[in-house]
């Protein structure tokens, strides 16, 4: 059964993933009445979604969104600019804009997984590839990387470095089959590429040290 809302629209040059942190500073006057209208409905035991969508301005360059909550304010100046924590919460996609508000709404149908049973295979040889590429980025850097008890797609894409069209993509997607694909691809595209990158640093460590030393 389809599920609909009326949700207010934040569009921002970011992709949400659903349960990823995401701070926020508010400082435009309309969006300073969002989140305005976002507390006046917790003061009344209601939850107000906030529909943030890749775009700018007031242009949405995407069909599919991601839903965040208000988590906690972090700082409040007289002025109403905030710095907040949302959480991601639900996926959207847009069916109508409304425009009486100062800020965007839309009528929105949220968007769920078709229901599939997950390739384990598939999801195996993806976490491993991102286990990899943790270790790789670690020797490299020489600082411990976040990130290693990602469990599903999403979590994996929020560690590492997908440009936003990929994140779009994977945010659109239905399945976590789907997803995982175009990770385990990313992956095989990506590691060759480091672990070329980390042998030729070993070369050249090598190269610069006598046998005896």
């Amino acid at each position: 059964m389809a599920d609909y809302a009326t949700i207010p629209i934040f569009p921002l040059q970011i992709v949400v993933f659903p349960g990823e942190m995401v701070p926020l500073r508010i400082f435009e006057e309309r969006y300073k009445q969002m989140f305005a209208d976002v507390r006046a409905a917790r003061e009344r035991g209601e939850v107000l979604q906030v529909g943030i969508i890749l775009g700018e301005g007031s242009e949405m360059l995407a069909e599919v969104g991601c839903t965040v909550v208000l988590e906690e304010v972090l700082e409040e100046h007289e002025d109403g600019r905030l710095n907040i924590i949302t959480l991601g919460a639900r996926r959207f996609r847009i069916e109508q804009v409304a425009g009486d508000k100062s800020y965007l709404e839309a009528w929105v149908e949220y968007v769920d997984d078709e229901e599939e049973a997950i390739d384990r295979v598939l999801q195996t040889r993806v976490l491993a590839g991102y286990q990899r590429l943790l270790e790789l980025v670690e020797e490299e850097s020489g600082a411990e990387v976040e990130g290693g008890d990602a469990e599903n797609a999403f979590q994996i894409a929020q560690a590492v470095a997908v440009d936003l069209g990929g994140k779009q993509r994977l945010l659109a997607m239905t399945t976590e089959n789907m997803r995982l694909e175009m990770l385990g691809e990313y992956f095989e595209r990506l590691l060759p590429t480091l672990e070329e990158r980390r042998a030729e640093r070993l070369r050249v460590h090598s190269n610069g040290h006598s046998k005896g030393s």
